[in-house]
């Protein structure tokens, strides 16, 4: 993911959405700056025929930052990002979690 508002996170214990298993879910604790989000999405989301999973993390992450830029909500950042995922027409498990803080 691009820009100086969008800094992609992995943790160390695996996905923070999905089901996989024989995982054991860790811990992370940080703080949101003011006027953030932090955006979780489900595979489904940023997998399409034809497209990475990298570039379809950095188009979730480009199209989430912009519509926390433009001053959106946290339902209309996750609208945002779904109505991405719908125009593909590859619908698989698709879900995002957005916390905004303001």
């Amino acid at each position: 993911m691009t820009g100086p508002d969008v800094r992609p996170s992995e943790l160390s214990s695996g996905p923070v959405l999905g089901v996989v298993p024989d995982t054991e879910d860790g811990e992370e604790t940080f703080t949101l700056d003011e006027d953030s989000a932090l955006v979780m999405v489900t595979d489904g989301v940023v997998e399409e025929p034809g497209l990475t999973l990298d570039a379809g993390l950095e188009r979730a992450g480009t199209l989430a930052g912009a519509a926390l830029h433009d001053g959106l909500n946290a339902e209309q950042i996750a609208d945002r990002v779904l109505d991405a995922a719908v125009a593909v027409d590859h619908l698989d498990d698709v879900a995002v979690l957005v916390i905004r803080r303001t």
